[in-house]
């Protein structure tokens, strides 16, 4: 994306009258794309989903295409805020389903194993659920790392961005608290000029959803998670396809499909709680028929 104003060192906005201003969903690491051939096989390899048959219940293979050796899925991470101070950042869902005698295994939901029933006075340690549809900065890059040994087109990959989020069409964005309005007026000329490109860009087309597909560095899978869109990306691959990523909007998990020494890499890492799956599994809450 090109435009005439002077872009900031970190990418993150431009600057009027001396005003830095907050774009957003623009990085200076992707470039959008103009052609969605690249994503032809997703469009086309995803099994369809939804509620209409048993057959079309939602399975790994709706989230990235069958055509991998081996599959992982990695648990979003679980806030762990402890109400009375202290504690580690995040919590895993094996201590989350430890702490209430259940068990965490590969098709686990966490609404099966999270408590959620206390009893009067007891304080729990987490104060959110998983985050759904995004990766959280920390696994994002380990993800990341243990990715880019698995590839041998690391400088082109290609990302897609759902294009429903709030701040790519017009009226989808909105501002709060002390001087939202002067904010708001001072972006809006940007904001207007980006969203146009983004409305005439083509979608890459999967059931029930539509992506705005962009390319990069395999770094820039980070590109949307910081302030203010704090997003990952919802599914990428680098040009030789020897892996692929998805992230459902909807779901608590980020699945991977590659070789088995790639998938081999995802599952041991020390940072990612990830579990092997295969392309038929459940994702949906029916899949956990353990602890519920």
């Amino acid at each position: 994306m090109q435009f005439a104003d002077r872009k900031l060192p970190s990418g993150r906005g431009r600057i009027v009258a001396d005003q830095p201003i907050i774009m957003w969903f623009f990085s200076e690491k992707l470039t959008l794309s103009q052609s969605v051939a690249p994503a032809v096989w997703i469009s086309e390899g995803l099994r369809p989903w939804g509620w209409s048959t048993p057959e079309r219940i939602p399975r790994v293979a709706s989230q990235v295409p069958d055509v991998f050796e081996s599959y992982a899925r990695i648990l979003h991470p679980v806030s762990a805020s402890d109400r009375r101070g202290g504690g580690p950042e995040f919590l895993t869902w094996k201590s989350v389903a430890e702490e209430n005698g259940k068990i965490v295994h590969p098709l686990v939901q966490f609404s099966c194993i999270d408590g959620s029933s206390h009893a009067p006075g007891e304080i729990s340690h987490w104060t959110d659920n998983p985050r759904e549809g995004s990766l959280e900065e920390t696994y994002l890059h380990a993800l990341v790392d243990v990715l880019s040994s698995h590839t041998a087109t690391t400088d082109n990959c290609w990302f897609c961005l759902w294009d429903g989020y709030g701040g790519l069409k017009p009226g989808s964005a909105a501002y709060l608290g002390p001087g939202a309005a002067k904010r708001a007026a001072l972006e809006a000329s940007q904001t207007e000029r980006l969203q146009a490109e983004y409305a005439d860009a083509p979608r890459v087309k999967t059931d029930g959803r539509e992506y705005i597909l962009f390319s990069g560095h395999l770094n820039a899978a980070d590109a949307f998670i910081k302030y203010p869109d704090n997003q990952s990306l919802n599914i990428w691959w680098p040009d030789d396809r020897t892996w692929c990523v998805a992230t459902e909007i909807d779901l608590r998990s980020t699945y991977v499909g590659g070789s088995a020494p790639c998938i081999d890499a995802v599952l041991n890492h020390p940072v990612l709680e990830a579990f092997p799956v295969n392309p038929g599994d459940r994702i949906d809450f029916g899949s956990d028929t353990i602890n519920c």
